[in-house]
């Protein structure tokens, strides 16, 4: 996790000031070293969590001789991938950092670039040329990026804290946001609970300069629901395939990669798929209660048998309770999951060994999961029945 922040600003004193009170409130996302771009009117700061390319992936990271400067938080997991494809077409890359392929790559194709990379990321992109800065925020939206667009200046930054500096008054709710949260249970959209700041959406692109927001650009959306024409076991086939080829690619990592196990399908079917890519025995973290009302026991048996190394965290009320204040400061927003608490504390218990670990989220939004799906299937499974109850009627 590193944070990027940024500015554009025509006084260049507040420029240096705001920008680097910017940097220190995202301190915390990257505490292995700091970057800063201050040219003109714009400013680029980046706090870094090494993960790849330890010694010479510090940013801001450039392309074309020094015309493109990029700061980037996240990981592109197809950058090897790209890195020989733009080698052979003639790039020379300074560094081994998975972050240098977007740079590299926009330089050479512009916004279509982003069209080509697989990973979570948020990253801007500026041309010092042309004097204009591009941001952009993966497909699905995983890693966060907000801005303001204010009283001559605009901001960008990974946390809604790193922003507060920009805001010409006191924070003020954004009561429609707030409706919108309290209604869907999540925070989503392009809104915040803040007025004033808002996200850039999933799979989009902006492009700003010294006048403000030039254009904003969705470079993908969800593909529609097609018929599979395939038979089920060719579909597990096909899973199998996509689920392996996307653990591999997620393990590319100069650092060691460790797992949440929770003893669920989710969990450890990664633990499994990794087993199969990593020699050395995989740290596994499962956070229990004490009250027993848990799946550590599973967890450990999922562990010994697939021989990772496991990390049970047991947990008590009052403990959870003193989370709660780093929970929200770190969520920037409304928290409707109380998993956010025993996460946090499992993530600051995982973090005392690693840098990165590797979580069974995002299976229960692709295969319908949760509760709130099960309206949905009963909807289109009665709408059939009625259409076939219909069919037996005369339309006269």
């Amino acid at each position: 996790m590193c944070g990027i922040a940024g500015l554009i600003c025509a006084d260049r004193k507040r420029l240096e000031t705001v920008v680097s009170r910017m940097t220190a409130a995202l301190s915390h996302r990257g505490p292995d070293e700091q970057g800063c771009l201050i040219e003109r009117s714009f400013a680029l700061a980046h706090t870094r969590l090494s993960i790849i390319d330890l010694q010479t992936g510090t940013q801001p990271l450039y392309a074309e001789q020094g015309r493109y400067a990029l700061i980037a938080n996240g990981e592109v997991y197809n950058h090897v991938e790209l890195r020989e494809e733009l080698r052979q077409s003639g790039c020379e890359f300074a560094s081994g950092s998975d972050s240098e392929t977007i740079v590299q790559l926009f330089a050479k194709h512009g916004p279509a670039a982003f069209d080509r990379l697989r990973g979570m990321y948020a990253a801007a992109i500026f041309d010092r040329q042309q004097q204009r800065l591009t941001l952009v925020r993966d497909r699905l939206g995983i890693k966060p990026l907000f801005y303001i667009q204010s009283e001559g200046l605009f901001g960008f930054a990974s946390e809604i804290k790193a922003l507060l500096p920009l805001l010409p008054t006191e924070p003020e709710f954004d009561a429609a946001a707030l409706r919108a949260a309290l209604e869907q249970n999540y925070s989503t959209g392009r809104q915040t609970p803040f007025a004033r700041i808002q996200r850039l959406l999933p799979g989009e692109w902006m492009e700003v300069d010294g006048s403000g927001i030039r254009r904003q650009i969705r470079y993908w959306q969800p593909l529609p629901v097609a018929e599979v024409p395939r038979s089920f076991d060719a579909a597990v086939q096909a899973l199998d395939e996509l689920m392996t080829d996307s653990v591999r690619e997620h393990l590319r990592s100069d650092v060691p990669v460790g797992i949440f196990l929770s003893g669920g399908l989710d969990s450890s079917s990664l633990l499994s798929l990794m087993r199969d890519e990593v020699e050395a025995p995989i740290d596994a973290y499962t956070v229990g209660f004490s009250d027993g009302k848990d799946e550590l026991s599973l967890a450990a048996h999922t562990a010994k048998a697939l021989g990772a190394h496991h990390h049970p965290l047991k947990l008590g009320r009052q403990e959870l309770i003193d989370w709660l204040p780093l929970a929200v400061w770190s969520a920037d927003e409304l928290m409707f999951d109380y998993a956010n608490l025993p996460t946090l504390r499992l993530a600051a218990e995982a973090a005392r060994q690693l840098k990165v670990v590797i979580t069974g989220e995002g299976g229960d939004e692709v295969f319908a999961g949760y509760g709130r799906y099960r309206p949905n299937r009963l909807r289109n499974l009665f709408g059939r029945r009625r259409a076939r109850r219909k069919g037996n009627f005369h339309p006269y």
